[in-house]
């Protein structure tokens, strides 16, 4: 199940980084486009689509390897049991607001599609497929919140805890000092 995991983690990471290669390509081409007196059609709903996946998509991964911001400043003060316990609620909180994003937005998408909306602008698709990178991204950062959550309660220590430690170990600082 941990390399399932991983890989979809990792995979996730894969799509919203191509989707950010492919924001900078639309943009690269519809510049060179303009100066030849064309441009590309729906070329700002693709880059819009592309951003919105770029930035979901990449959440698990930035949360697994703790990039993401997190509270370990009040975390970090405290020790023992107390830290578990504050680790655990505060990845509680993070689970139930997770799933309930992904929740609301994969009912809103639902709604959507039974109504038959397109998405507004040059290029005209079901509005769920642009909005289909959001829900996988929000689904996935829940999982991987959850999978914290266990690994914290089975008495483990956190992956981007291990991430971190293991940047400063290879002089990686950042913004950690």
């Amino acid at each position: 199940m941990r390399r399932f995991l991983e890989r979809l983690y990792r995979g996730c990471a894969a799509l919203g980084a191509l989707s950010l290669v492919a924001v900078f390509a639309i943009m690269i081409a519809e510049t060179a486009l303009r100066k030849m007196g064309s441009y590309i059609t729906g070329a700002n709903d693709l880059i819009s689509w592309f951003c919105a996946a770029s930035g979901f998509l990449a959440l698990p991964w930035t949360f697994k390897t703790g990039e993401l911001v997190r509270v370990g400043l009040f975390i970090d003060k405290v020790g023992g049991l107390r830290r578990r316990a504050l680790e655990l609620a505060c990845l509680g909180g993070a689970a139930v607001f997770a799933g309930f994003a992904a929740w609301a937005t994969g009912r809103y998408m639902w709604k959507g599609a039974k109504a038959g909306e397109l998405t507004q602008g040059m290029i005209e698709l079901p509005l769920w497929v642009p909005q289909l990178s959001l829900l996988i991204g929000l689904a996935v950062l829940c999982i991987a919140i959850v999978e914290e959550f266990v690994r914290v309660a089975c008495g483990r220590e956190t992956t981007y805890e291990v991430e971190a430690r293991a940047r400063l170990a290879r002089g990686e600082f950042g913004d950690t000092l």
